[in-house]
């Protein structure tokens, strides 16, 4: 979180985090920027332990909503900025945006902790995705170009205009106000050890 706050100066009310996978990630923005970090959604976790383990779409989304209850107080009339440890697919975080605009924010900033994802794990399948379609950086593009590619390797720099035009369409389908991801060589240096000692695969296809 702080090293997102550090690359950043957008105008903001208060920094929160969708809990509780970015709370840590809020806490660190917020006292790096010096902005009052809130919680504008209680979680209540007495039903699944993750809300995209289950393998149906509408289950998923059911049980997201369940867990998060907004607090009005919170979100009316604020420019809001959430972190979050990631955008796998982004359907259930589209929804969770809706709300808070249906709940009166003002605007709605997002800063993922990580990269766009943009491979599938051939590793653990921690995505649980069936097609590396599923992931957000790959529909985007897709959308973008009109159809797959093999090898997205050319939208990974986020100096180029591909990565540029790759996130402005994942902005647009999630009615984000702005969306600004993690760079990978600042996540490196958050987790404190060498990149020859991380897998990397999901954000660069490296190995």
């Amino acid at each position: 979180g702080s090293y997102l706050s550090k690359k950043d100066d957008i105008e903001i009310d208060l920094v929160a985090g969708i809990p509780d996978s970015g709370t840590g990630h809020g806490l660190g923005y917020a006292n790096e920027a010096k902005i009052p970090f809130s919680r504008p959604f209680v979680k209540y976790t007495p039903t699944w332990p993750r809300s995209f383990m289950p393998q149906v779409q509408s289950i998923r989304d059911e049980v997201a909503k369940m867990k998060l209850i907004p607090i009005k107080e919170l979100i009316e009339d604020k420019r809001l900025l959430f972190c979050e440890d990631s955008i796998v697919r982004g359907t259930q975080l589209r929804k969770t945006i809706q709300r808070l605009f249906d709940y009166g924010a003002k605007e709605v900033h997002m800063r993922p902790a990580c990269p766009p994802l943009v491979y599938s794990c051939k590793f653990l399948n921690f995505s649980r995705s069936r097609s590396e379609l599923d992931l957000a950086g790959r529909w985007a593009i897709k959308e973008l170009i009109g159809r797959d590619i093999a090898d997205p390797a050319e939208y990974i720099d986020p100096e180029s205009d591909n990565f540029k035009a790759m996130v402005d369409v994942i902005r647009k389908k999630l009615q984000l106000t702005t969306l600004q991801y993690q760079r990978l060589e600042d996540l490196v240096k958050a987790i404190g050890l060498p990149k020859e000692k991380l897998c990397t695969y999901c954000w660069d296809g490296v190995e």
